[in-house]
Formats: C-alpha cells, sequence, structure tokens
C-alpha cells in the first residue's frame, strides 16, 4: 500500500484528538512536524531518545520487542487514526521497543514538551489517552495470552483473522514477520501456511492473503 500524497487524513482524524474546537487544533498544527516512511524502514529502535509521539494518518506501524538474543516478537500493528511511541510522555528516557513501517506510513509527530504542554491544558485528553492506552494494552495482553495455549497453525490463523478485513489481511506479512508476531520459527510458519492453504483455509499471492475460513474457526 503506497502513501498518496492528496490524501485527506489529518492530525484531526486522530482518535485522541477528534472533536476538538479548532483554537486547540492551530495549537497542536504549530507543534507537528510531518513524517513520511517507506515500507520497512524503522521510525525508532530500541535504546533511542524517548521524546516524541508519534500520529499515524496513513499506512501500518509494527511495534516489536527485541530480546538480548536478538529474538523479535511483534507487541501490536498500529493503524490509521492511532498513535504510538506514547510512552514518552509517561517517564520513559530511552525507547522500550522498536517501531517499523509495515507498508508506507504518513503521520505526524509531536515533540514529548509540547504534548505534555497541551495535556496540561486539556486535562480531559490526557484521560482519553490513558483509556485509549490501557484498551490497547489489554488487548494485546489478551492476545498473547491467546497465543501460549495454541498451536502453531491456531496462532497463524488468529492473527490473520485479527488483522483481516472483508476476508482479506489488511497487511502485507511475511512468513518472517508473521513468525515474529505469534512467537513461532520461521520454517514452522511456512508449514502451517503450506498446511492452512492446501487445505483451502487461505489463498495466498506473494505476501498478501485472503482468508476463507470463518470468524468462529479455523
Amino acid at each position: 500500500m503506497s502513501v498518496q500524497e492528496n490524501n485527506t487524513r489529518t492530525l484531526k482524524d486522530n482518535e485522541l484528538f477528534s472533536g476538538l474546537p479548532e483554537a486547540e487544533m492551530h495549537y497542536l498544527d504549530g507543534h507537528r512536524r510531518v513524517f513520511r516512511y517507506d515500507r520497512g524502514e524503522t521510525i525508532f529502535m530500541q535504546g533511542d531518545a524517548s521524546d516524541t509521539v508519534y500520529f499515524l494518518c496513513e499506512g501500518r506501524i509494527k511495534v516489536s520487542k527485541i530480546s538480548p538474543d536478538g529474538r523479535k516478537l511483534t507487541l501490536d500493528v498500529i493503524g490509521p487514526g492511532e498513535f504510538f511511541g506514547e510512552l514518552a510522555i509517561s517517564g520513559e528516557k530511552e525507547r522500550g521497543t522498536t517501531a517499523e513501517a509495515v507498508t508506507d506510513a504518513r503521520g505526524y509527530k509531536i515533540g514529548k514538551v509540547a504534548l505534555e504542554g497541551f495535556l496540561h491544558r486539556r486535562p480531559d485528553i490526557a484521560i482519553k489517552m490513558i483509556q485509549l492506552m490501557g484498551n490497547r494494552r489489554l488487548s494485546a495482553e489478551t492476545f498473547l495470552e491467546e497465543m501460549i495455549f495454541m498451536d502453531v497453525e491456531a496462532r497463524i490463523s488468529t492473527l490473520l483473522l485479527k488483522h483481516s478485513e472483508n476476508g482479506v489481511v489488511k497487511i502485507p506479512l511475511t512468513h518472517q514477520e508473521i513468525a515474529d508476531m505469534t512467537g513461532a520459527t520461521r520454517v514452522s510458519v511456512s508449514r502451517a501456511i503450506v498446511r492452512l492453504r492446501n487445505g483451502g483455509k487461505i489463498e495466498t499471492t506473494g505476501d498478501r492473503i485472503r482468508i476463507n475460513y470463518p470468524k468462529n474457526g479455523s
């Protein structure tokens, strides 16, 4: 998926700022900076300074944790209208995660100091942000807990359903990316994909996947 220069999404379309009066948006507009990343580019890495919050307008961003031995586990995939890097305003000094563009991505970033100033003036937005952060964390924890009790094929089926719309997975996924997102090995993912495809449960074209099984089962 490519990002179109003339798309109409703006900072006001973000789930956090929808409904704000123009005066408040003017303040935010004065402190925002545009970001654009191509698919596969890294936005920030674990250990980088945590001083900016990102608001995604177009594309998908993968947020991952990398273990000391180099293994990667994808914690979340951020979509249009959402934000990421928000722990910058909760005391995080260095990034505890890595963020990469799953597709071409565009949006806005606001520095920690400017955003904190805005949230002090609008505690209702600060509360909304905390609620959204909590909901996202709960969803991610529930997803990871479910994964623990599933075999690889069931994990992949659950993952694909989570990121699908009208039977099509909304993000391009390589076998390695699926492995990172399900805590499996690339080899086991490749074997499970073959079984799902041979069983008629999915169709694959490159890194695009169409699902043929119902939402209540795999």
